[in-house]
């Protein structure tokens, strides 16, 4: 008597919770347009921001680059970092709006972006500190740690966009084909 009684009431905590979401409450598992479009934005940002730190790197080899050119190319990465920081942040505040991949998305880049963030911001701070120096192994050592952050940055989002760019491909491949979806194919 104990079992029928416990089945009715949890069918009717099942039918409860059904019965207290709202009638439009979008599909949890549904990628936001909005995301993966400003995900591409921050791709762009990132890429730039590596490659200017590339460049960065390849200045500390040559001892003919005057502190002025290391200067000029530190704004340029600190203006796509924060270019990048700024997309990102809009993407954070959509993030109850993604799909669970994208809300993955957001929080796996978010600490990476903080670090590099730091990381630059205590570059920036030693090349003040230090402007004739730039030929010293410890702005090198600087700059060097400054292109990793920025590579594994702008890898990551690229990453994170070409698995949003192939999941759209296998959903406009799977509507065409009209095919039941994934969860609903039986192992026979």
């Amino acid at each position: 008597m104990r079992k029928r009684h416990m089945a009715s009431f949890m069918g009717s905590a099942a039918l409860g919770a059904l019965l207290i979401l709202p009638p439009n409450a979008p599909a949890q598992n549904t990628d936001s347009k909005a995301i993966n479009d400003l995900l591409k934005e921050v791709e762009s940002h990132a890429v730039l921001a590596s490659d200017d730190s590339e460049t960065l790197e390849s200045y500390t080899r040559s001892h003919t680059m005057s502190s002025e050119s290391h200067a000029q190319r530190l704004r340029t990465i600190a203006d796509h970092a924060n270019n990048l920081i700024q997309d990102f942040d809009k993407l954070s505040a959509m993030r109850s709006e993604g799909s669970p991949w994208q809300q993955d998305a957001i929080d796996r880049v978010d600490p990476l972006l903080k670090e590099m963030a730091d990381h630059l911001n205590t570059t920036i701070a030693h090349f003040r500190d230090n402007k004739h120096r730039v030929n010293m192994p410890a702005f090198h050592d600087y700059v060097k740690a400054n292109r990793e952050y920025m590579s594994r940055t702008s890898k990551l989002v690229s990453s994170f966009v070409e698995y949003g760019d192939a999941r759209a491909r296998a959903n406009g491949l799977e509507a065409s084909l009209d095919l039941p979806p994934a969860t609903e194919v039986s192992k026979e």
